[in-house]
């Protein structure tokens, strides 16, 4: 790979490429260079010969997307399942909030929803991206109805107390100005002709061009970029008045603001471009529908104490929580889709592998809260607004607000008024309930100062994942980068005897449905003989830390 100004190695290339766009970008080009190995398009669930399961049976550890999809397709084939769950309801953390439900925090009281009928909360998924074709797939097996969900609207704020004096500015704004200005500074550099070692006299033309193109900038005023209409008018164009454009934010605050930083360019990473969806009255009908398939071999209320693991079955104890007696259930195999974490605490015995245990211990849950509130009026969609769907970001412990991608025009909604991961998840999920929702509204009220006329404090309520029973976290927390914790993930992708476990936790999807469902035929497909080679990707095929982190830091999911 040469160009005319000096030797262009793929490393090189590379480089600049992760410079303009990102690791994502470095990731496509790997690919597109065959530098790397990418799965192969969704072909369907695992195709188990009819009564391949006859005579054979299988235990299940939790009732979360991926237990329910193992168990679904393990009964296609006749295989003898049961799940025990140890809440009582199915669906872990796929949990949608209506009037009436209780949200549970160990050590706290239950928080009761009080939203008006037909309002609710997606507490924890929220959208499915188009590319996750297992669970769109099953969506349409299973007759579970879709609808749009919007990620971005350009109308969209973004606030930081650090520039613009404070206020809420437009996505819009942000976004053209910041490349208003980028190329207004790349076009003075390639007229300078520093750039000629990377550039043919005909590459620098053509690349004028698209700066011209790409940042609304103006060759008869030297590529200045003086604003655009792109970010948006003072006075909209009408009959009489031609319009007047907003001006353009100044670079030094763009670059004071630091808006970089608060995942204002999330959109554009693959999980979250468009199209996504979400099902139509809350993402739990996903999972319910998964559960209808295998209802009568679900026993709630079932808390797993210990597994003993062996050659030839396992034995799994378990304590029903309503009556307090201990149980046994003895299987051929065993699937655990419980939190790694907490799953280290039943495989702790002498029956199990030291690797395995070890590895099963090496990854750590992530911290996360939602916060949601009833709007008794659908302000943001105002004409002075305008907003329909999409997230704004701000600088403060409430991280973004999503506003409802449905119902457009009606009279209430429900916003999901604080997503916050990490350090601040953790020090949020400690206040008080009363606590979390005023340190909530005071967020919100930098996105809207009249916030409180239009959504009364009783009408809120929180959830902080890393306290909740048999969950306590979000997603699982891998760092792929670090040999150890890839030699565990690899170790955990296989049996230990008749015992493996599934779930979101055990893919590259973690926090996202689609990685539930897959792991899951990863599974089944181990216990029916139709072993799937697990693939020993190179580090350089996988999420670096920060960027895993961006990946998973927005949904729960």
């Amino acid at each position: 790979m040469e160009n005319q100004g000096g030797s262009w190695t793929r490393r090189k290339f590379l480089q600049m490429v992760g410079i303009a766009g990102g690791s994502a970008a470095v990731y496509e080009s790997m690919v597109a260079l065959g530098m790397l190995r990418t799965p192969e398009a969704y072909a369907g669930p695992p195709k188990l010969p009819a009564g391949a399961g006859s005579g054979k049976s299988v235990v299940i550890l939790g009732a979360g997307v991926g237990g329910l999809t193992a168990a679904y397709e393990l009964r296609k084939a006749d295989y003898d399942v049961w799940i025990l769950e140890a809440s009582a309801r199915t669906g872990g953390r796929s949990l949608t909030v209506r009037r009436g439900d209780a949200i549970e925090q160990m050590g706290r009281p239950n928080q009761i929803c009080h939203f008006d009928d037909g309002l609710y909360l997606n507490a924890g998924p929220g959208r499915i991206p188009y590319h996750h074709q297992a669970v769109i797939s099953y969506c349409r097996e299973l007759n579970v109805a879709l609808q749009v969900y919007v990620m971005e609207t350009r109308v969209n704020l973004f606030q930081t107390p650090d520039a613009f004096d404070g206020q809420p500015v437009k996505n819009r704004r942000i976004a053209n100005d910041t490349r208003g200005y980028i190329s207004e500074l790349l076009a003075k550099s390639v007229q300078k002709q520093t750039l000629d070692a990377e550039l043919s006299g005909d590459d620098r033309a053509k690349l004028l061009d698209l700066l011209t193109v790409f940042g609304d900038v103006d060759p008869e005023k030297g590529y200045k970029y003086e604003g655009s209409s792109r970010s948006g008018y003072v006075v909209e164009p009408a009959v009489v008045e031609a319009g007047i454009i907003e001006p353009p934010l100044p670079l030094q605050s763009l670059l004071s603001s630091e808006f970089w930083l608060h995942r204002f360019y999330q959109p554009e990473e693959y999980e979250w471009q468009p199209t996504l969806f979400q099902p139509v009255d809350g993402m739990d009908h996903f999972a319910h529908a998964l559960a209808k398939q295998v209802e009568n071999r679900i026993i709630r209320n079932a808390e797993v104490v210990q597994v003993l693991n062996g050659d030839d079955g396992v034995r799994v104890t378990y304590r029903d929580r309503k009556t307090g007696r201990q149980l046994i259930r003895r299987a051929d195999y065993c699937i655990s889709n419980i939190p790694l974490p907490l799953a280290t605490k039943i495989i702790d015995n002498d029956t199990f592998t030291e690797e395995y245990k070890q590895a099963a211990g090496a990854v750590t849950f992530a911290k996360t809260c939602k916060v949601g509130w009833q709007a008794n009026e659908r302000f943001w969609e105002s004409p002075q607004n305008q907003i329909y769907g999409g997230i704004s970001w701000i600088n403060d412990p409430i991280t973004q607000m999503w506003y409802p991608s449905n119902d457009y025009f009606s009279r209430k909604g429900v916003l999901t008024g604080a997503y916050n991961y990490g350090d601040v998840a953790k020090d949020f999920g400690e206040l008080s309930f009363a606590d979390r929702l005023r340190v909530a509204r005071e967020g919100a009220e930098r996105l809207y100062p009249d916030f409180a006329k239009y959504v009364p404090t009783e009408l809120g309520l929180s959830i902080a994942w890393q306290m909740v029973p048999f969950q306590e976290g979000g997603w699982s927390d891998w760092d792929w980068t670090v040999p150890e914790q890839k030699d565990a993930y690899d170790r955990l992708l296989e049996p230990d005897k008749r015992f493996q476990v599934c779930g979101d936790q055990m893919s590259y999807l973690p926090g996202w449905q689609e990685g539930a469902v897959l792991s899951a035929h990863h599974v089944v497909e181990q216990i029916a003989g139709l072993k799937r080679a697990v693939p020993k990707l190179k580090v350089a095929g996988v999420p670096s830390k920060r960027r895993a982190r961006r990946i998973t830091g927005a949904e729960v999911r």
